[in-house]
């Protein structure tokens, strides 16, 4: 029997974004997403989230949130986040605020948890809210992210050369994994384990490697976290012995 998996929901910060960005649909242009002349009014101020999971194969780490260099402290500070993403026109799509103690690195200090006490972290993708604190927790013995995904970020088109910063992941040991499996609706999955309690699976659309974490518990039932901006994890069916921890 496996053991019992705690999942730790940590919200790492908040990002101020046009509404067009999470809810507009893969149709949306470049530009509606951006909101670059979108009304300041119109704009959202959404939770970063990212997870820690404690189950039998070790401390896991799904997604980093941002990193404490965005708010040094720990209000909103416009020099401090184009510094941290690295260009004004990613600062325009994408502001963000992190008040003190609220950085992964942090929420693990107060768990009594060091980096290095991290067996991995997995990256949904590689946008800046969900990859910018990599570098706090790049102590972890093993960092993954999709090849598909890298090889997006990495293709320099005009857009992704604002949409991502090879600074937030060059100096980390991050790896990348191929698919191994074939679940979800575009057939593709990467099992981490070996034995189905993990599972990374490809939703390319918002980013072609993006994946949601399944988690599965020894009766079968699952838990799928969907990293697009909820407020918790979308609960699919948890079993008894998978519980959430705030």
């Amino acid at each position: 029997m496996m053991a019992e998996i705690k999942i730790h929901v940590f919200h790492t910060g908040e990002a101020c974004v046009a509404p067009d960005l999470p809810f507009g649909g893969e149709h949306c242009s470049t530009i509606k997403a951006s909101g670059a002349f979108a009304k300041k009014s119109e704009r959202l101020w959404l939770p970063v989230s990212a997870y820690l999971i404690e189950c039998s194969h070790g401390k896991i780490i799904f997604d980093c949130g941002w990193h404490r260099n965005m708010s040094p402290d720990g209000v909103f500070d416009k020099k401090a986040q184009i510094k941290s993403l690295g260009s004004l026109p990613l600062y325009v799509t994408n502001q963000g605020r992190i008040e003190k103690g609220l950085a992964i690195d942090e929420q693990l200090a107060a768990l009594g948890i060091h980096p290095a006490d991290l067996d991995l972290v997995l990256l949904s993708h590689l946008d800046c809210d969900h990859t910018n604190g990599l570098n706090l927790v790049a102590d972890a013995k093993q960092i993954l992210v999709s090849k598909d995904e890298l090889l997006f970020a990495e293709n320099k088109t005009p857009v992704n050369r604002i949409r991502y910063n090879a600074d937030w992941w060059r100096s980390t040991k991050m790896q990348t994994f191929d698919w191994n499996g074939t679940e979800g609706l575009a057939g593709k999955s990467y099992d981490v384990f070996g034995d189905e309690s993990l599972v990374m699976v490809n939703i390319p659309g918002h980013s072609k490697g993006l994946c949601a974490l399944k988690i599965t518990g020894s009766d079968g039932r699952f838990i799928l976290l969907l990293r697009r901006w909820r407020l918790r994890p979308k609960i699919v069916g948890a079993a008894d012995h998978i519980r959430h921890c705030r």
